[in-house]
């Protein structure tokens, strides 16, 4: 408990109930070293659908889908924080690597992941209706749409989408991209 900077036991228990700290990686710490297998099993990746009961949640700076190259930090109060590794708000934590967690994406999963992209489009009327019927017209669902105009004649549409994959969102960005008013769109990254 000492080499783990705390001072009891119930300490300890405290800090892996709220979360700042991961059962498994204070496993691997307090084992002999000469435990072969054991130390494997708990090193080993851990699927983000169904991470042994710990609280995962995506992070909203970069919005991580699956198949994108993926990091995890421990953060306390919001468990494992799943964060694409290119990632502008990573910095800091790349220095702390007792809060680092190694995951890797389930193989299938049926449930759908925020992503944001931002088109930079030429200001007329009715171009917002426009790339949003594109984006439908890839039965991908949008929700939240903000505008943010940059000068009299561009403006940059901010859309926040439901995807499955990065296969799906290449799909709508293929379709916003093939579009006359787009001058050009990609995916947001903090």
């Amino acid at each position: 408990v000492v080499e783990l900077g705390l001072r009891t036991p119930d300490e300890l228990f405290e800090k892996i109930g709220l979360g700042e700290r991961v059962a498994p990686f204070i496993a691997r710490r307090l084992l002999p070293a000469d435990s072969e297998g054991v130390v494997d099993a708990v090193a080993g990746p851990l699927a983000i659908a169904g991470t042994e009961g710990l609280l995962v949640s995506y992070a909203r700076c970069c919005f991580p889908i699956p198949n994108d190259p993926i990091l995890a930090s421990l953060s306390a109060g919001r468990g494992v924080v799943i964060h694409r590794e290119a990632c502008g708000n990573l910095a800091s934590f790349r220095k702390q690597p007792e809060k680092w967690i190694p995951v890797a994406w389930q193989a299938a999963t049926d449930r759908l992941f925020h992503v944001e992209i931002r088109a930079d489009v030429t200001n007329r009327m009715g171009v917002l209706a426009s790339v949003a019927s594109a984006i439908a017209g890839t039965q991908t669902n949008i929700d939240r749409v903000s505008v943010v105009e940059r000068d009299t004649d561009t403006s940059t549409l901010i859309f926040e989408l439901l995807v499955h994959d990065r296969k799906q969102l290449a799909s709508v960005i293929r379709a916003v991209r093939g579009m006359s008013e787009v001058l050009k769109v990609a995916r947001s990254l903090a």
